[in-house]
C-alpha cells in the first residue's frame, strides 16, 4: 500500500468541509515526510486551533441548547434578518430540522479533519528521523488531541456513558489511510476505552520528556492539561476514584493557582475593559487555551437588526436565563463578574445578562466578536479540577459512607469558594447528607463553569432532566419547548454529509 501524506499547504487537501473527505485525495501533490520537525509543523497547521483562524467550529453548535439560556421577550427584527433568527430558534429549540438547515451543523467533520491530522502525524512517528525525545513529544501531543476530539464527538452523537455503554457511538478512525466507506460506529464504550487509552499513553509520553517542559506555557497542549481531561473523561465514566485522583495531581503538583475575585475591580460601562478577559496567560488558573472566540460567541451573541417608530435599533435575543442567575447568592463575587451585562448605549441601565462570560468586553460592555480578532476561545482550568475531583469524591462519599470523602469534597470546593466571596460573606461548607452534598457540588460546577461549554455534556450525564425553553417572537408572543427526561434530543444527529461517504452508518433517533 502506498502511504503517502498529500499536502497543500500542509495537508490541507485532506481537511476539506465534511467528515468523510479523508476518502479521497483532493490534490495530486504528495510529500512523504522524513523529518519528526513536519510532523511538529503538521500538528500546528492541522490539529492545533487558535485564535484568528477559522479553521475548527467545534463549540458553535452547543450555545443554546442548555438551561443557562433563555430568549428576551423584547427582541425586534427587521424582516431581512429572519436568517438569523432561524438560526437561533433551532438551536434553542432543539428543532428536528437542525441537520439539514442548521449552517455549520457539521461539527462531526469539523472534529474528524482534526482526528486526521492526528492519525497522520501517528501513522509515520516511527518512519521519520529525529531523537526519541522529540517523537515521544509530538506523539503526546497528537494522542493527547485525539483523545479529546473522541470525546467532544462521542459526547455530541453518542449517548452518556451511564446509560448507553453498548449503544452506537462514532466510527473509530485510527489510521489516515483511505477507504472508511462502509465503517460502522463503535459502540459508546469502545470510544470512551480508546480516549482513555490515548490520554494515558500522552501522559506516559509527556513524562518521558524533561519535567521541565511538562507544564510549560507555549501554546501547546501539555502533562497537566491530559490529566485535567482523565479527570473529566473518568468522572464522565462515573469512574470516581479516578477523577478524583487526576483531579488533585492537577491541583497539587503545579503550582496553578485560582483567581481571587476579591482583587478584581468591579465592572463599570465607563472602564475600557469594563470585563477583563480571564482567557488569557496572565490568568493563574489557565493550563491551556485553545480554539477561536468566534467560534464560542457567534451564536449566542447574534445581534439583529430593527427600524421602527424610535428610529434604528439592535437587539441581541439570547440572554442568561433566570434560572441560572438565581443560583448566584447575592455576595458571591461571580454574580457581578461571571454574568455579563449587555451591551448599552450611552446613559442607559442594562437590563439583561449575556449568555456568555469571561471574555473581555470594551465600554459599554460590549465583547468585539471576531473570528480574526486573535482572541481564545476556549480555557482549560485548575478550577475545574477542584471541580471534578470534588464530584469524584462527593460520589465516593455516597457510595462508602466514609466521612473522610465527605470532608475532602468539602475542603476541595471552599479553596475555590474562598476567592470567590469576600471574607465576610464567606462560608466554609458543611453539607452531611450525600445527596445535598453532590447537589451542591454540581450547582458549584455550574455557578464557576457557567457558559466553558459545559453545561450542556453536564445535564447529560446527570440523567437527562427535562428542559423547558421559552420562545418568543418578535411580538412578544411565547411559546413553550419541552425537551422531556431522557429524550432522544439529548444525543445529536449525525449531520447529512456523513452520510456522503460512509454508507455504513446508522442515524440517531430523532427528538420527541
Amino acid at each position: 500500500m502506498n502511504r503517502m501524506i498529500k499536502y497543500g499547504l500542509l495537508v490541507t487537501m485532506f481537511f476539506m468541509a465534511s467528515c468523510g473527505d479523508f476518502l479521497e485525495p483532493k490534490s495530486q501533490s504528495e510529500y512523504v515526510p522524513k523529518l519528526v520537525k513536519s510532523l511538529d509543523e503538521l500538528l500546528l497547521g492541522e490539529v492545533y486551533m487558535g485564535p484568528g483562524y477559522s479553521d475548527g467550529q467545534f463549540y458553535g453548535v452547543l450555545g443554546l441548547f442548555d438551561d443557562d439560556v433563555a430568549i428576551r421577550p423584547d427582541w425586534k427584527a427587521n424582516a431581512s434578518e429572519e436568517e438569523k433568527i432561524n438560526k437561533i430558534r433551532m438551536a434553542y429549540t432543539w428543532a428536528k430540522n437542525m441537520k439539514d438547515e442548521f449552517s455549520g451543523y457539521n461539527t462531526y467533520g469539523e472534529v474528524y479533519k482534526k482526528i486526521l491530522g492526528c492519525n497522520s502525524v501517528l501513522d509515520y512517528i516511527d518512519e521519520v528521523q529525529g531523537s526519541e525525545e522529540e517523537r515521544n513529544r509530538v506523539m503526546a501531543q497528537a494522542l493527547a488531541f485525539r483523545g479529546y476530539f473522541y470525546f467532544h464527538l462521542i459526547n455530541l452523537y453518542g449517548k452518556p456513558y451511564s446509560v448507553g455503554k453498548d449503544s452506537p457511538g462514532v466510527p473509530l478512525k485510527l489510521t489516515a489511510e483511505m477507504g472508511t466507506s462502509g465503517m460502522k460506529r463503535n459502540t459508546v464504550e469502545e470510544v470512551y476505552t480508546r480516549i482513555i487509552q490515548d490520554l494515558l499513553e500522552a501522559e506516559r509520553l509527556f513524562k518521558t520528556l524533561p519535567e521541565g517542559e511538562w507544564s510549560l506555557q507555549n501554546n501547546r497542549i501539555n502533562l497537566p492539561c491530559v490529566q485535567l481531561l482523565i479527570s473529566r473523561v473518568y468522572l464522565y465514566m462515573e469512574n470516581w476514584a479516578q477523577a478524583l485522583a487526576y483531579g488533585e495531581k492537577v491541583i497539587t503538583d503545579y503550582g496553578y493557582e485560582v483567581l481571587d475575585l476579591n482583587g478584581e475591580p468591579l465592572p463599570n460601562e465607563k472602564m475600557n475593559p469594563t470585563y477583563r478577559s480571564y482567557y488569557t496567560w496572565e490568568n493563574p488558573e489557565i493550563i491551556f487555551l485553545f480554539g477561536n472566540q468566534g467560534d464560542v460567541l457567534e451564536l449566542p451573541l447574534t445581534r439583529v437588526y430593527y427600524s421602527g417608530d424610535k428610529g434604528f435599533t439592535s437587539y441581541i435575543p439570547v440572554v442568561a436565563s433566570d434560572n441560572l442567575i438565581r443560583t448566584y447568592d447575592l455576595t458571591d463575587l461571580r454574580r457581578d463578574h461571571y454574568l455579563m451585562w449587555e451591551v448599552i448605549d450611552y446613559g442607559y441601565t442594562p437590563r439583561y445578562k449575556k449568555a456568555v462570560s469571561k471574555f473581555e468586553a470594551v465600554s459599554n460592555y460590549n465583547i468585539e466578536v471576531s473570528w480574526n480578532g486573535g482572541k481564545w476561545g476556549v480555557a482549560f482550568k485548575v478550577t475545574e479540577a477542584y471541580l471534578n475531583a470534588a464530584e469524584g469524591a462527593a460520589m465516593l462519599y455516597k457510595e462508602t459512607g466514609n466521612g473522610e470523602f465527605q470532608m475532602k469534597a468539602q475542603a476541595l470546593l471552599d479553596k475555590l469558594r474562598v476567592k470567590r466571596f469576600s471574607a465576610a460573606a464567606f462560608v466554609s461548607t458543611d453539607i452531611s447528607a450525600a445527596d445535598e452534598l453532590i447537589a451542591f457540588v454540581r450547582d458549584e460546577r455550574r455557578r464557576e463553569l457557567c457558559f466553558e461549554n459545559h453545561r450542556w455534556f453536564d445535564l447529560r450525564r446527570y440523567g437527562m432532566e427535562e428542559i423547558k425553553h421559552v420562545w418568543y417572537d418578535a411580538s412578544g408572543n411565547a411559546s413553550e419547548y419541552v425537551l422531556e427526561k431522557n429524550d432522544p434530543g439529548f444525543t445529536l444527529q449525525l449531520p447529512n454529509e456523513a452520510f456522503e461517504y460512509n454508507s455504513g452508518l446508522e442515524q440517531n433517533e430523532p427528538r420527541k
